[in-house]
């Protein structure tokens, strides 16, 4: 065979999957939806290929004989990879399903999928690249018909196997068929009672409302700090937070506009982002134009925020996932800093 095609398809439907799930990761917005979408059918193809990939190792161990060492790593490897597709198909078919690690990790099915499938991303590469030979290949490859024709194949194969799993999970009535968008499955609505989670390490503070005060300071006309009784909860939304662990929850949130905010100190017409920092130290930029849309929020379902939501105050960030939604809000900086100029996903 003139090409290891089964490698070469393995390492292009890994990239797929690693692009578009991150992006499907980071992104809440309807508008992005397709990363998901594109995620689940590249899935579809990976899985393709690595029953492919199955059928050439099994080969290979008949055949060649190759050191027990390789071919036990060979078996492992694979058995992983399916077990990480499996976990990510069954959460999204079979419904949210959780699982408590020996160490105390009680992680939801789509979060085993997320950190197995990235633990295992450096090695698969590693092993496709080591038995790829010349890799990259030329450019030529690329513009092939038959190269092109593959990949096309697979990818409506990718496509066919997602819908005929979708009209499925329907027809069945499996609780797949309820989950939003993003993969989340719905946890309360409109009762404040949605789960109390952090990012990383992050800790609840204890805060003394006497004592407290939000700083707004950088590229603004006053630099002003507003006590908890400056921010009058007088206005609602209704918002839906989004979590990267396969939840989400649509809540009437009170609060104070942060566009309210933002007029009061009189923003420089140079500035181009805000970041929200938590008591915590923990911290989200957005551009001005987004965050005016934003809401500060004092109350959940008509109740004063519980510590665990964010007492005494937390951002409520439309259309973002669940990590941008910072709690315990203690200062707010204007600056011109690019919006990139922050880790994708928190480091804390």
């Amino acid at each position: 065979m003139k090409h290891p095609w089964a490698n070469i398809l393995l390492l292009a439907f890994i990239a797929a999957e690693l692009i578009s799930g991150f992006f499907g990761l980071v992104s809440g917005s309807p508008d992005r939806a397709i990363y998901i979408v594109s995620h689940r059918i590249a899935g579809y193809g990976l899985l393709i290929v690595l029953i492919w990939k199955v059928a050439i190792v099994l080969f290979a161990l008949r055949t060649r004989r190759p050191h027990a060492g390789t071919r036990t790593a060979s078996l492992i490897l694979l058995a992983l990879l399916f077990v990480t597709l499996g976990l990510g198909f069954g959460w999204s078919i079979v419904g949210q399903y959780y699982y408590r690690a020996p160490i105390g990790l009680n992680w939801s099915g789509v979060s085993w999928h997320i950190y197995i499938g990235a633990l295992l991303l450096p090695i698969v590469i590693w092993h496709a690249l080591k038995y790829t030979g010349k890799f990259p290949m030329p450019w030529t490859f690329w513009v092939e018909r038959r190269s092109f024709l593959r990949f096309a194949s697979l990818s409506v194969a990718g496509l066919a196997f997602w819908q005929v799993g979708e009209l499925g999970t329907r027809v069945v009535g499996l609780s797949g068929k309820d989950r939003r968008f993003t993969g989340s499955y719905e946890s309360h609505r409109i009762d404040g009672q949605f789960p109390e989670v952090i990012w990383l390490s992050d800790t609840p503070p204890r805060i003394d409302v006497s004592s407290w005060a939000l700083a707004v300071r950088g590229m603004v006309e006053h630099e002003l700090d507003f006590s908890y009784s400056d921010l009058s909860a007088d206005f609602e939304m209704s918002a839906t937070i989004d979590c990267t662990g396969g939840w989400y929850s649509e809540q009437v949130w009170r609060g104070v506009p942060l566009a309210r905010i933002l007029d009061e100190v009189g923003v420089s017409a140079s500035a181009r982002t805000v970041v929200f920092t938590s008591q915590t130290g923990y911290y989200r930029r957005f551009s001005l134009q987004e965050a005016r849309d934003f809401l500060l929020a004092t109350h959940v379902a008509d109740e004063l925020l519980p510590v665990g939501h964010g007492f005494p105050l937390r951002l409520v960030a439309p259309s973002k996932r669940g990590f941008e939604w910072v709690k315990w809000v203690s200062s707010i900086e204007i600056d011109a800093r690019p919006k990139w100029l922050q880790p994708p996903l928190p480091l804390q």
